[in-house]
């Protein structure tokens, strides 16, 4: 009994000091009345029972209505044991509770088997402060301390819920109204310890001021099958305390009101993670350097017959503009094979020699170079595990389960053992691969799955006064701390983005992958990480995945809403339009507030979003069937956005009228950038149109030019001057020189710039784009007809092989004249010529199909862009079928777009 006392005051001196830290000042009023301990203030109002201390409600002043219905079946707490027995506090006896007046604290002691302190902390603020401090008295050991537990709510009353999968997952109403559930584990699939819900009554967020070690914790939302109607707050540790031992759970904060921003800004102060170094810290003088650096995934085994020689001029020379290059796939047997062992690369790229030489022509182009590895899980054909070190056992390098099993994890063909970072020959060798790495040139290094595994139970962790259950993330934390390395991260933890640079990856792309089932149709992604974090990591999605590279109008908004750097895959080459696209936008637009917070995002209409960067704001438009007018002067396209500067130095978006002028037909997407001393319009996708800026204070007149990305002048260009007004056309080739920019300069005189060798090239509508496709077989889920018509050149529909002929048929929607049809093919080498014998049919209905263009015989070439013209000559129909009954190159049918023309 004395040392429980001693215990229990130990614990109540501790809940003391977090609570003057937080509360600095103190206006509670408490009551004990009718079987209820009330507590509160202007802010809210919880009532305990004091009969077992469960939360009976919480209440919020400002609606005078009930945010929560108690906690499931009254427990405050639930201890679940080893042999899966449990105990709770309504059924740990004796139960007593004390209230201390001058420190506004109530504090609930449990007997029993679990010897459990509960203290509550309050004060004048919206904040309730909950800490459990545990001393197992069983002769089992606790495996799961559910604190609070399951705290309810009416599903009826919800708004949305906040779950924290990056960049954050808004969950809409129905998720709680048809009685769904999902709990994912921080750290891991949740990147912050933090759940909050909007109600009709008011709102609520719940979630743990960390601290060292991390506590392992499963979050989400549970519905209440024994009450119908309701669902709940998921909040569980999972934790390793033996008989006889204690466990303290984090300070657990029931946050009353305010709406996300405000809660996501007090998780961010009160776990400290204001105080981390940031991005400027971090980066110092080559920040705004490094900001305006797009991702470019660089997979040379992939590429298959690159050299690391050939790879200077054939991709570094060749970007427009520079990027941080992701190496991926480099070192001996390829991807995901012979981890930890990278350098030197594979014998057949190149020596080491030539590695070094590659990555100093890529930095002295103004790229970075910043190379996949993953150290968290070692090949099991890796030479390191193959000559381990005398007196070096496997079992004690790999992470040991609980059930005593080494952890494997298989990835496709590959195997891997998930590492012990705890254990010193683990960090000598990855310290050693880091300096190999570095010493060739390397301007930082990633790191695969350390921030988003959910940490393993480490029964061997060797990591003291740590349990096993935080062991293993504790290692990766003190990893991350000790390194002077530019680290980047797969996803990421809040608590790595002290010592990251960069976090890879977002919960959209697991939702893509149907990885997360349960929640995907009903999120709504929000920047929560934007709000807690960007200003101490740079945001990118995944490093690797082909569905989350930036090469659609619908990738650039998402990125640019959530506030995402931008990302490409090399493996189509430099001459793909979304490797200029993410250059343009990554330098000229989102570097000036790559790290900057976001401060709210607000739902301007049904389908229409604001973010607010401070200096920049975003727009959104994400119906991607209707436009929206910003004002009379402007609208954005179907999916389109705008992000502009506070300054107006800067504008970008999608649009389809710009400055009172509508653009003509085809997709436009423009950044109008305002320097001292020109204004420059660059247009990296979309149709020739004419368009007009403002002139610049003091300027007499304006002279216009066409640039190439390096600066090069291509040619002057008539410009036009209507008062305030300047116009020009851009116009994407000219003189055989693809345009990257027009500028407009201040000019003594008007242009006199007239007839010009080059005029604007008429835009002609798809009229397949985006329309419905069906084909009479795909090779696989993944190559299907609706790639043929989703205006990417890069993806493609493909049928079974062997079984000639196959067909692919697109719905123009309505009968319509029929001039021409273009056809294409991944416009990349390693897609070589192949001739294609097709048939071109037409029907009004969909059943009965006649010949427009008998079967004949197309060539693609890669030397003319794999694409082929055939002109049908003005027919109407509303269905256009290809049969096609052979395929020189390749076994089956290939269409990576299938475009249709009304002339």
């Amino acid at each position: 009994m004395m040392l429980f006392a001693a215990l229990i005051l130990a614990a109540l001196a501790g809940a003391f000091a977090l609570r003057s830290a937080l509360f600095p000042s103190r206006a509670v009023h408490f009551e004990a009345d009718d079987g209820l301990l009330r507590i509160g203030n202007d802010k809210y109002e919880i009532a305990f029972s004091d009969e077992n201390g469960g939360i009976t409600y919480v209440q919020d002043e400002a609606s005078g209505k009930r945010l929560t219905a108690g906690n499931r079946q009254g427990a405050l707490w639930w201890g679940i044991l080893q042999d899966e027995s449990s105990v709770s506090s309504v059924r740990n006896a004796p139960f007593s509770y004390s209230w201390n007046a001058k420190r506004a604290a109530l504090a609930l002691h449990y007997g029993g088997q679990l010897q459990v302190d509960v203290t509550a902390s309050f004060d004048r603020t919206n904040r309730i402060v909950l800490e459990a401090a545990v001393v197992n008295g069983t002769k089992e050991t606790i495996q799961s301390f559910r604190f609070p537990y399951e705290l309810k709510f009416a599903a009826d009353d919800v708004v949305d819920g906040m779950l924290p999968m990056l960049p954050g997952a808004k969950l809409k109403p129905a998720f709680f109204t048809e009685g769904n559930a999902y709990a994912g584990q921080y750290p891991g699939v949740m990147f912050a310890s933090y759940t909050a819900l909007r109600t009709k009554n008011g709102n609520l967020a719940l979630y743990d001021i960390g601290g060292k070690p991390t506590a392992t914790t499963q979050l989400g939302f549970k519905n209440q099958t024994d009450d119908a109607g309701k669902s709940a707050f998921v909040h569980d540790y999972s934790i390793w305390t033996m008989p006889g031992g204690k466990w303290q759970s984090p300070a657990v904060v029931l946050e009353v009101g305010g709406d996300y921003p405000d809660s996501i800004g007090s998780y961010r102060t009160l776990n400290g993670i204001d105080a981390y170094r940031s991005v400027d810290d971090k980066l110092d003088a080559e920040k705004a350097h490094a900001a305006g650096l797009p991702l470019y995934k660089l997979d040379i085994a992939a590429l298959g017959r690159e050299t690391w020689t050939s790879l200077e001029s054939t991709i570094v020379d060749k970007l427009p503009y520079s990027g941080i290059v992701h190496l991926v796939g480099f070192q001996t047997g390829g991807h995901d094979e012979n981890y930890p062992d990278f350098v030197p690369p594979a014998e057949q790229w190149g020596s080491m020699d030539d590695f070094k030489a590659f990555i100093e022509h890529a930095k002295t182009k103004g790229s970075q170079v910043v190379p996949y590895t993953n150290f968290s899980w070692w090949g099991v054909h890796s030479p390191t595990l193959a000559g381990l070190p005398d007196g070096v056992a496997l079992a004690d390098i790999v992470v040991q389960q609980q059930n005593g099993e080494m952890l494997k994890e298989d990835y496709g063909e590959h195997s891997g053992y998930v590492m012990n970072l705890n254990h010193p020959f683990v960090t000598s060798r990855i310290a050693k691969e880091h300096e190999r790495l570095l010493e060739a040139g390397v301007d930082g290094i990633f790191e695969d799955q350390w921030g988003i595994r959910n940490a393993p139970f480490a029964a061997n962790s060797g990591a003291p006064n740590t349990d096993p259950w935080s062991a293993y993330f504790e290692g990766v934390r003190n990893y991350f701390d000790s390194l002077n390395t530019r680290m980047y991260t797969e996803d990421g933890t809040d608590v790595l983005a002290d010592d990251s640079i960069g976090f890879m990856g977002t919960n959209y792309l697991w939702d893509l992958l149907g990885y997360r089932k349960n929640t995907a149709s009903y999120t709504d992604y929000y920047p929560l990480a934007g709000m807690l974090l960007r200003d101490k990591v740079l945001l990118y999605q995944h490093d690797l995945a082909a569905e989350t590279m930036t090469d659609n109008k619908d990738m650039l908004r998402w990125n640019v809403a959530m506030g995402y750097n931008l990302s490409g895959d090399l493996y189509t080459g430099v001459n793909n339009p979304w490797i200029d696209v993410i250059g343009v936008f990554q330098k000229y637009v989102l570097a000036d507030y790559a790290d900057a917070r976001v401060r709210s995002y607000d739902a301007i209409d049904a389908t229409t979003t604001r973010t607010d960067f401070g200096t920049h704001t975003v727009i959104a438009n994400w119906d991607t069937e209707k436009p929206y007018s910003l004002d009379e002067q402007t609208t954005l396209s179907a999916g389109g956005f705008e992000a502009s500067a506070e300054s107006g130095t800067v504008r970008a978006g999608s649009y389809i009228r710009y400055n009172g002028f509508d653009l003509d037909p085809g997709e436009h997407l423009l950044a109008e950038v305002r320097g001292k001393r020109d204004i420059r319009i660059y247009q990296p996708l979309g149709a020739d149109t004419t368009l007009r800026v403002k002139t610049m204070a003091g300027w007499k007149h304006a002279a216009a030019a066409a640039y190439t990305a390096d600066g090069s002048k291509i040619a002057d260009i008539p410009v036009a001057e209507q008062g305030d007004w300047l116009q020009a056309d851009y116009i994407a080739s000219i003189l055989g020189k693809r345009t990257a920019y027009i500028a407009f300069a201040s000019a003594d005189q008007a242009s006199a710039v007239k007839d010009v060798p080059f005029k604007k090239t008429k835009s002609s509508v798809n009229a397949a784009l985006k329309h419905e496709a069906d084909s009479s077989t795909d090779a696989n889920a993944e190559l299907t007809a609706d790639l043929a018509v989703d205006g990417d050149p890069f993806t493609y529909w493909e049928s079974l092989g062997n079984r000639f002929p196959q067909s692919i048929t697109v719905d123009l929607g309505r009968s319509q004249k029929v001039g021409r049809v273009v056809l294409k093919l991944p416009p990349m080498d390693a897609w070589e010529s192949r001739d294609q014998s097709i048939l071109i049919e037409g029907s009004d209905d969909g059943e009965q199909f006649k010949a427009i263009i008998p079967k004949q015989t197309y060539t693609f070439d890669p030397a003319k862009e794999n694409t082929v013209e055939i002109r049908l000559g003005g027919l109407s129909s509303r269905y256009v079928r290809l049969v096609i009954d052979g395929n020189t190159a390749w076994p089956a049918a290939q269409v990576s777009e299938l475009e249709v023309y009304g002339e």
